[in-house]
């Protein structure tokens, strides 16, 4: 009998989603118009930091008055967030032999960082860590990002330590929050090891430490 795949998604992907402010523009209608936002919030972003960014800048950037943004986000922090999860969504997710999920792919996706490609999330991860410093809104908002992340990982383990697929003496909820360490220092590679990012050798190894740190078998 085949054991159920459990599908562990990248640890920003449970960031909350904003919600639609209150219009009488379809879904459809706002699309658009949402998608220069994004797109100019996310230029904005990564050249200027978090806190140097207004609201009023986003919307000249998009095309639009500074009133018509608030259609779409209720904030600057609901904003950003929807970059970083727009920069994790579009992510291709690595697997093995294409066909690992759940924990089995969770390694792949811990070395996933060490690439050129995810240069621009791990500079927006550090803008939020940076931000939340300061905006209890971004705090709150990335508290409720890094718990699901962990539970969600941790539920995965313990799913898998049940199949016997890894160590059943390891703590999951340790386990879910070592990995979550792991890729947040991988986010500073451009400050602490920026040779490094891109090197095959150094993705091969940190593959190798997250499998370990998992338990897998």
């Amino acid at each position: 009998m085949s054991r159920p795949r459990i599908r562990t998604p990248p640890p920003t992907e449970a960031l909350p989603r904003p919600q639609l402010r209150n219009s009488n523009e379809t879904k459809e209608e706002l699309r658009p118009t949402r998608g220069r936002i994004l797109s100019a919030a996310e230029r904005l972003f990564a050249e200027h930091g978090f806190s140097n960014v207004s609201m009023p800048m986003i919307a000249k950037a998009s095309g639009i008055t500074a009133g018509a943004i608030y259609k779409h986000y209720d904030s600057k922090a609901d904003l950003f967030f929807e970059v970083v999860r727009r920069t994790v969504q579009s992510v291709r997710l690595p697997s093995v032999d294409g066909s690992a999920t759940g924990v089995a792919a969770l390694p792949g996706i811990v070395a996933m960082y060490t690439t050129p490609r995810l240069r621009l999330l791990r500079q927006l991860a550090l803008e939020i860590h940076s931000a939340s410093a300061k905006h209890p809104k971004v705090r709150r908002l990335l508290r409720q990002s890094i718990e699901g992340a962990i539970a969600q990982i941790g539920n995965d383990v313990a799913a898998a330590q049940r199949d016997q697929q890894v160590d059943d003496t390891l703590d999951p909820s340790f386990v879910a929050s070592t990995t979550m360490v792991f890729i947040m220092g991988l986010m500073h590679m451009e400050t602490l090891v920026p040779e490094l990012v891109g090197n095959s050798a150094w993705h091969d190894f940190v593959h190798n430490r997250a499998a370990a740190l998992i338990g897998l078998r």
